[in-house]
């Protein structure tokens, strides 16, 4: 059955058609990615399926429920964390709030009625899953990184923490369609591969608008590619995606080829033999030829040539790190770090979200307070490129950028800029309203500019399309310097580091390889020491159980104690009073008096013990 059915659908922007007759359908349970380059719409798209955006043409029907994640989600202030994510299961609060009158009710008065309804109402809430419902927004924020967040007002969350509440409230809701546009954004790898998992194990249909290859990889089977206004569905993954793509292109380049060359020799055929004397075969191959016409092959070409350029040769230590300590007021980001880069590493700084990772290359660049010591190598030259972008101007337009920065004349720069995808009129885009991917391949052709022997680079591949990514990871890996860089896409770090350097708080840890081969790593130690910390954590809990009955006997032979010595006082005061009482009667005296000292030794014994234990 389809979820979500899309039929010619056509939408113009500014009065131009972005694309046209796009057509497809996604059925229940199906999990499918909407790729693209940046520009050829597929928010637009999604947008428009939802009713946000006018369609001038064709039809979108969506049956049953769905929930969309934007790339900038928009979250409310009020109330803590916890409670803003379990208010999306309102229907089953109510339903635990009708439980609790009922029970109310059967408290005061018993009645067939009360007692039909509650039985029902409980089917019905344990059935939806409201008894696991805290311990599922538990996991899912847990999942989201927001652990340390439950108790923390939502006011207080930074925008990407606000952008994994909107997530987390989203799937807590559980649509039967779930829309999310980039939604590894703002997550560390842990919280990418947990959200991979629980989307393998989602129920309903997924469609996925990301440039994250690897998280493609993990959760789709279905890819829609929008390119040049129109749209082609694949069957399989991303990898798989790109396989029948290529091998689709060389197909239909063999295929326009012989046609191109029946053509060819028939067109020769008809100009040899026209007036001759198989001028009626001539007019035969003519009329065949009329039938025929040359393949339009349509070539998506951003006409894009990424170069990082080279400072020269640096000496073979690039980069000699040690003791390296970076603390805010009275936080510790880390300590102990120590990394002795050499010349032509490619090292992945890895390690959660906060930990500081960005905070070690601003160190490095002497742009953050540290403790420790940081050495540069001989003839060493750093290009710094920043997520954030900073480096580039406010105003201003592209041309402007560069002129600024450069010795170049303006044929130079245009030249140059068309080779990071900014042709004829782009250069004189200003840079206010630049999107994202623009403003990340303007500021890797100043990174091209600056002429590095080391590269800093800080999440290169936010905001670019897979093309330009593939793109880069070639460049990277012409590169003949030495880089460092900090990126959460593991389809890049696997085309382009050698090392993965996994930050904690406590120091750094060196691998040797790409980040599949550190995945595996990372797994295969935790097979050997999650059961040796299984069985720990056990021994500790049996201990603790051991010392826990030990001093519950102790607790409970102390009880007894002062039990025993206050009844033995009693029994020692009531023997005293007869013994006064028993006169001339020496024989009662005797015998009472012998019991007096018997009672007096146990109660003095006990004394002992109970002093003893109180010690």
């Amino acid at each position: 059955m389809s979820v979500l059915f899309c039929r010619d659908c056509g939408v113009d922007i500014s009065g131009e058609p972005l694309f046209r007759r796009i057509s497809f359908t996604l059925e229940n349970g199906e999990k499918a990615a909407l790729v693209g380059p940046n520009g050829a719409g597929k928010t637009t798209l999604i947008r428009a399926c939802l009713g946000d955006i006018r369609l001038e043409s064709g039809e979108v029907q969506i049956l049953g429920s769905f929930g969309y994640l934007p790339q900038i989600p928009i979250v409310g202030d009020e109330g803590n964390v916890f409670d803003c994510v379990i208010q999306e299961r309102a229907d089953l609060l109510q339903m635990q709030e009708q439980l609790r009158e009922l029970e109310d009710k059967m408290a005061s008065s018993v009645s067939d009625k009360v007692m039909e309804q509650y039985a029902a109402l409980t089917e019905s809430f344990e059935r939806q899953g409201g008894y696991a419902l805290e311990a599922l927004v538990r996991r899912i924020l847990t999942g989201l990184g927001l652990e340390a967040e439950m108790n923390s007002e939502v006011a207080r969350l930074s925008g990407g923490q606000k952008t994994r509440l909107a997530l987390c409230k989203l799937l807590l809701r559980a649509p039967e369609l779930l829309i999310l546009d980039e939604p590894t954004n703002h997550l560390d790898i842990a919280a990418m591969e947990w959200l991979e998992g629980y989307l393998r194990d989602y129920p309903g249909a997924l469609l996925i608008v990301s440039h994250d290859r690897y998280f493609l990889d993990r959760t789709v089977s279905r890819v829609f590619c929008l390119e040049n206004g129109g749209l082609k569905g694949y069957t399989g993954n991303y990898s798989e995606y790109e396989l029948l793509k290529v091998l689709e292109a060389k197909t239909l380049g063999r295929e326009a080829e012989r046609l191109s060359n029946k053509i060819a020799k028939l067109e020769e055929y008809v100009r040899r033999n026209k007036a001759g004397v198989n001028s009626k075969q001539a007019r035969g191959r003519e009329s065949q030829l009329q039938k025929l016409k040359p393949m339009q092959i349509t070539k998506v070409d951003h006409g894009l040539s990424i170069s990082l350029g080279n400072g020269g040769r640096s000496g073979n230590r690039v980069l000699l790190i040690e003791d390296l300590s970076i603390a805010f007021s009275t936080r510790t980001l880390f300590s102990n770090v120590q990394l002795d880069l050499r010349r032509g590493d490619r090292v992945a700084l890895l390690g959660k979200n906060g930990v500081g990772k960005t905070t070690i290359l601003k160190a490095i660049l002497q742009q953050a307070p540290f403790k420790g010591t940081i050495r540069l190598g001989a003839n060493v030259k750093i290009a710094y490129y920043s997520q954030e972008h900073e480096n580039l101007g406010t105003s201003g337009t592209v041309m402007d950028e560069i002129r600024d920065v450069s010795k170049l004349k303006d044929p130079e720069i245009r030249n140059l800029l068309a080779r990071y995808g900014f042709k004829k009129d782009d250069v004189f885009k200003l840079i206010s309203v630049l999107s994202g991917g623009e403003k990340s391949r303007l500021a890797l052709c100043k990174l091209f500019l600056e002429q590095g022997n080391l590269l800093l680079l800080d999440e290169p591949t936010n905001h670019l399309d897979a093309e330009t990514r593939g793109v880069l990871e070639e460049a990277l890996q012409d590169y003949e310097g030495t880089v460092l860089a900090v990126s959460h896409d593991r389809y890049f770090l696997d085309k382009v580091v050698t090392k993965i350097a996994e930050l904690t708080p406590q120091g750094l840890l060196l691998f040797e390889g790409d980040y599949t081969g550190f995945k595996e790593y990372k797994q295969q130690e935790e097979i050997v020491v999650a059961p040796i910390a299984r069985s720990s954590k056990l021994q500790a809990n049996v201990q603790d159980l051991q010392e826990g009955r030990t001093l519950a006997r102790e607790k409970k032979r102390m009880k007894q104690l002062e039990v025993e010595i206050e009844e033995l006082e009693e029994t020692l005061h009531m023997l005293e009073e007869r013994l006064s009482l028993a006169g001339t009667n020496y024989e009662l005296a005797m015998k009472l008096h012998e019991e007096c000292e018997e009672v007096i030794q146990r109660r003095d014994q006990a004394l002992e013990e109970w002093i003893a234990g109180n010690d």
